[in-house]
C-alpha cells in the first residue's frame, strides 16, 4: 500500500473528515485521493459531485473521476450515466452511453431503457423488457405483466411467473396477480431477439415527457397532472425502493437530532442523485417539470408508503427559520418553493390528501402527479398551504415526494445537517 493509501492518507482523512460532518473537507480530500490513484476514493468523490456536497454540483467532473472504473464496476457505470443526464449533453448523451452498456449484455441498461423506451417507442421498450427478464429482472418481468394487463391478453405461465416473483417479497406482486386474473391467454410469451440499441437510445434521448397540469386551486397554486408518470415507472420505483424503507422521522431542533413523531407516521426511503438510475432520475425530472420547475433545484426524491391507521397531520412544506439547520438550507438554496406528489398505487382505501384551508382533497390514479406552490409572489410563505395526508383505512398508500428549492446548489453546496 502506498503512503498515499495508507492510514494516514487522504483517503483514510476523508473517511475521518466524513464522520465529523465536514463535507467540503471530505470533498477536496477525496479528490486528492482520486487523483492520486486511489480508486476507493473515485465512488464516493462522485457522490459528493452530483449531489453538490461540500461544494458546487460538477456532474462533468463526476464522469471523469467515474472513467477508471466504468469497464469493471457496475456502480460507476450507473453513476456516470446520471452525471451525463445532469450535465450539457443531457439526456442524448446518457442514452447513448446506456446504450453502449447495454450492447456488452448489462442486464440494468436493458431494464433502464426498457422501461423509459416503452413510454414513446413501445416494440423497442418491449423487447429490452423481455432481454433484461431473460436474464433474471424481476423489474423487469413486473413491466411486462402490467403491459401484458394493458393489452388486455396474458401469455401462458405469466401467473405462475408473478407468483414466483412474489415470493422473492416484490410488493407489487399481489396487485398485478389480481391485475391479470380473468385476462384470456394469449398463444406464446413477447418474442426475444437482439434489441436496436440505436432505437433505444433515440426514444430515450429526447428526455422525459411532459404533461399537461389541471388547476384544483388558484390560490394556493395547486394542480393535478394526469399520467405524469407512466405505472411501469411507478412499480418500478417502488419495487426498487421497498428494501430501503424505515420508519419517517422528524427532525427535533430542541435535540439536534431526527426522531419519530405520532404526527409523521409512514415508512420512507429519500434517493439522492448519485444513487439514482435512469428511470429514476426520469420519475423526478417529470415531477419538478410538473412544477414548472428546473431539476436542479429538486432535493432528494422521497418514497413514502403508509399503512392503515398511518397519516401524515396538517402541516407545512416550506422551513421555519429556527436559527439553526433549517436556517442555514434557507441561505444555501433558499426556500422549499414548490412540492410534486406522484401516486405510485391506488390500492387503498382513505389516504387523500387534504389541503383544509384551499378545501381541496386528491387522491390520484396510478401515476398521476399533485403540485402545489409554498411562496406566494413576494417570496413569503403562504399559510394556505397547510396540508396532511388523511389516515388509511385499509390497503397501503404509496406516494413519491420531491421538494423544489428556490435555487440551485451553490458554490458552497448544500447544506449539511450535523
Amino acid at each position: 500500500m502506498t503512503n498515499a493509501q495508507g492510514p494516514e492518507g487522504p483517503y483514510a482523512k476523508a473517511l475521518a473528515a466524513d464522520r465529523h460532518g465536514d463535507a467540503a473537507a471530505t470533498r477536496a480530500l477525496l479528490r486528492e485521493a482520486a487523483d492520486a490513484g486511489d480508486d476507493r476514493a473515485r465512488l464516493p468523490l462522485a457522490g459528493t459531485l452530483i449531489d453538490g456536497r461540500g461544494g458546487p454540483v460538477e456532474p462533468e467532473e463526476a464522469v471523469r473521476a467515474l472513467e477508471p472504473l466504468e469497464s469493471s464496476n457496475p456502480i460507476a457505470r450507473r453513476m456516470i450515466v446520471t452525471a451525463l443526464a445532469l450535465g450539457p449533453g443531457g439526456w442524448g448523451a446518457a442514452a447513448l452511453r446506456r446504450a453502449a452498456h447495454g450492447r456488452t449484455g448489462e442486464r440494468e441498461a436493458a431494464l433502464e431503457l426498457g422501461l423509459l423506451a416503452a413510454d414513446t417507442d413501445q416494440e423497442t421498450g418491449r423487447l429490452l423488457l423481455v432481454r433484461a427478464a431473460g436474464q433474471g429482472s424481476g423489474h423487469a418481468l413486473a413491466a411486462l405483466a402490467r403491459l401484458a394487463a394493458s393489452d388486455g391478453a396474458v401469455w401462458p405461465g405469466l401467473v405462475q411467473q408473478i407468483e414466483a416473483l412474489g415470493r422473492t417479497g416484490h410488493p407489487l406482486a399481489g396487485p398485478l396477480k389480481t391485475l391479470l386474473s380473468g385476462l384470456p391467454e394469449t398463444a406464446a410469451p413477447p418474442a426475444a431477439g437482439e434489441p436496436d440499441w440505436d432505437a433505444a437510445a433515440q426514444a430515450v434521448g429526447s428526455g422525459p415527457p411532459a404533461r399537461a397540469g389541471t388547476p384544483l386551486s388558484g390560490s394556493p397554486a395547486i394542480a393535478a397532472h394526469p399520467g405524469a408518470v407512466s405505472p411501469i415507472l411507478c412499480d418500478y420505483l417502488l419495487g426498487a425502493t421497498w428494501p430501503m424503507l424505515q420508519r419517517a422521522k422528524i427532525f427535533d431542533a430542541s435535540i439536534g437530532r431526527t426522531r419519530e413523531d405520532p404526527h409523521r407516521r409512514a415508512h420512507a426511503a429519500s434517493i439522492p442523485q448519485s444513487m439514482m438510475d435512469l428511470p429514476m432520475l426520469s420519475i423526478q425530472a417529470r415531477m419538478a417539470a410538473a412544477a414548472c420547475m428546473p431539476l436542479d433545484r429538486a432535493e432528494a426524491l422521497a418514497v413514502l408508503v403508509y399503512q392503515p391507521g398511518d397519516e401524515y397531520r396538517a402541516h407545512f412544506d416550506f422551513f421555519s427559520d429556527d436559527d439553526g439547520w433549517a436556517s442555514a438550507e434557507i441561505a444555501a438554496r433558499g426556500q422549499r418553493a414548490a412540492t410534486a406528489l406522484a401516486a405510485l398505487n391506488t390500492q387503498y382505501e382513505g389516504g387523500e390528501t387534504v389541503f383544509p384551508r384551499a378545501q381541496v382533497s386528491w387522491r390520484g390514479a396510478l401515476g398521476d402527479v399533485l403540485t402545489f406552490r409554498s411562496l406566494l409572489e413576494d417570496g413569503s410563505a403562504d399559510l394556505k398551504t397547510l396540508h396532511a395526508g388523511a389516515p388509511v383505512a385499509s390497503g397501503w398508500k404509496a406516494l413519491a415526494s420531491l421538494w423544489l428549492r428556490e435555487r440551485a446548489v451553490g458554490p458552497d453546496g448544500a447544506a449539511v445537517r450535523r
